[in-house]
């Protein structure tokens, strides 16, 4: 099991208050401060909420989602070394794959088309860009950020797009 860690200074020196709120003795003691957090979705603790409730912060639950290190590890699967869970980059509905075939997906919400592994609307995969290109004498209809290699991304970039 993972020790959980303070968002701030990533040291394990925490105490678990009650639920999901925790407090990190290590900023505590050099801020000279209580600082609280919450061990879901890993931001500062509402100074108003009292440390027996649940995070009422918006988008704890998405949150948490996007930030668990589990990934999928089927050797076999085309999304392998991809994050459990995806947020749509349409409408940030929390999405897995089945692990079977193609990681381009459609979101079933809002009928979004990206890939699963690089969150990109238009992915090409493995392919080889520099063959595409030759073959369709044009690529002016793509954005530059649409073109590349296909690589696992981590949810750090959907957190911050969404705001989160």
């Amino acid at each position: 099991m993972d020790v959980p860690k303070c968002p701030i200074c990533q040291q394990s020196d925490i105490g678990i208050l009650d639920g999901q709120c925790a407090v990190c003795r290590t900023c505590s003691k050099s801020k000279r401060s209580l600082i609280q957090f919450c061990l879901a979705c890993q931001r500062e603790w509402p100074s108003n909420a009292s440390p027996t409730n649940s995070c009422m912060l918006p988008n704890c639950a998405l949150r948490a989602a996007l930030l668990s290190d589990t990934k999928i590890s089927d050797p076999n699967s085309s999304v392998r070394g991809c994050p459990y869970f995806r947020a749509c980059p349409g409408c940030k509905a929390l999405l897995t794959h089945s692990g079977r075939g193609c990681p381009n997906i459609v979101c079933p919400h809002c009928g979004r088309h990206f890939c699963f592994r690089c969150l990109r609307q238009i992915c090409f995969g493995a392919i080889n860009i520099e063959a595409f290109a030759l073959l369709t004498h044009r690529m002016s209809f793509l954005q530059d950020n649409e073109i590349g290699p296909c690589r696992v991304v981590d949810n750090k970039q959907s957190l911050t797009v969404f705001e989160l």
